[in-house]
């Protein structure tokens, strides 16, 4: 039997051996680590989030360098429309659209020979059309995803969290035509609606319910139909009519809440397509309508004579809602989670739901269009976007 204190160098040499081995994979081997579980929690995040994902990704090389910055100007383009896509300014202009960074970088841009363009944006993607033609462009910040070709013009558009979008187009043989596709560009659904002419659209979370408005005349009298549909099925889960007014713009939330503005009222609806709130104002007196990320409304419309705005905020859940009084006529105003934005002259005032105000603006000119970003707002004025 070996003595206690004999060294058994067969057994040290293959410990030393181990530490030398674990010395060298240790580093790969938690970088192998990292990946798994980044790629682990992209695949829970789903496809339009780790497209938003790697959309950060792919700006970055774009924005290192020097940069133009802000006030943003180019000649070429007339600036005639500031939008968001994903907390980044997009601009519409004659020529087509830009998508800038932060720094006033070009993320991504697109010429268009077409006028007249219409950008519908939500959760990182814009959807471009024109009422002219059938073409139309799915972007991320960063690139082109689908490209459509309709065999009719588009009328009206929307796009869904998960990157669905819904499009209604004209067509010889029945007044409206409302298409929902995959976000990998495949035909999910498609409804006839022959008698009333499609007004608005708006899709669910995970894309497999689509919001229609449509209008219509009967006897001289103008009515409008709310409709729900699941995308797998032919038939409506509701259709409810309401007489008297046009149905102008629907959005539904997360929460199974559905507000449709019209031209003299506005009604929420829950998922069963029962009214449960409804505001009256005068035929003319709508003002500007806009929905945020998580579906809550501003509504504005005129009062007294046009001598004030009347602003209501509409949560994306519950019955309740707030209202105030503008004692100006904004030129622009917009609304991200409980911040609403509204533009007079040259001062952005940020305004709570209750109508305290929480900070103002004082911009370089008279301010055409605001947008709220995580950080600040986005401004066009004078022809130039600014930012602050």
């Amino acid at each position: 039997m070996p003595a206690k204190n004999t060294v058994d160098f067969h057994k040290e040499k293959k410990k030393a051996t181990a530490r030398k081995v674990y010395r060298k994979l240790r580093i790969p081997g938690i970088i192998v680590a990292v990946l798994c579980i980044f790629a682990v929690i992209l695949a829970c995040e789903g496809e339009v989030r780790r497209s938003n994902i790697m959309d950060s990704v792919y700006s970055v090389p774009k924005t290192i360098g020097e940069s133009k910055g802000y006030p943003y100007n180019e000649d070429e383009l007339s600036l005639d429309k500031l939008s968001v896509i994903g907390d980044k300014p997009l601009i519409v202009g004659s020529g087509g659209v830009v998508v800038l960074s932060q720094d006033a970088d070009k993320l991504n841009e697109l010429h268009l020979d077409w006028g007249d363009t219409k950008v519908v944006t939500f959760n990182g993607r814009a959807f471009v059309y024109s009422n002219t033609q059938g073409n139309a462009y799915l972007l991320s910040r960063t690139g082109i995803l689908a490209e459509f070709a309709e065999d009719s013009p588009i009328v009206t558009a929307s796009v869904g969290t998960n990157g669905t979008v819904a499009l209604s187009c004209s067509d010889d043989s029945t007044q409206s035509v409302v298409k929902v596709y995959t976000p990998r560009h495949k035909l999910d659904f498609e409804w006839q609606c022959s008698k009333e002419y499609v007004s608005s659209l708006a899709l669910s979370d995970s894309g497999k319910k689509v919001l229609v408005s449509a209008v219509g005349v009967k006897n001289a009298e103008i009515y409008s139909r709310i409709l729900m549909f699941r995308t797998n099925r032919t038939e409506a889960d509701f259709d409810i009519k309401l007489e008297g007014t046009a149905i102008l713009k629907v959005f539904c939330t997360s929460h199974n809440k559905i507000t449709a503005v019209g031209d003299n009222r506005t009604v929420t609806l829950n998922r069963k397509g029962e009214i449960i709130t409804e505001i009256k104002y005068a035929d003319d007196a709508l003002y500007n309508v806009d929905c945020d990320a998580e579906g809550n409304v501003l509504l504005c419309y005129k009062e007294f004579g046009g001598a004030k705005v009347n602003v209501t905020y509409i949560p994306s859940y519950g019955k309740a809602y707030k209202e105030f009084e503008l004692d100006y006529m904004p030129a622009s105003a917009d609304i991200k989670g409980k911040k609403l934005a509204f533009s007079n002259g040259s001062t952005v005032d940020i305004l709570s739901p209750a109508g305290s105000k929480r900070r103002s603006y004082e911009c370089e000119h008279n301010v055409g269009t605001v947008h709220i970003s995580n950080t600040g707002i986005y401004t066009l004025e004078n022809g130039s976007i600014y930012s602050y």
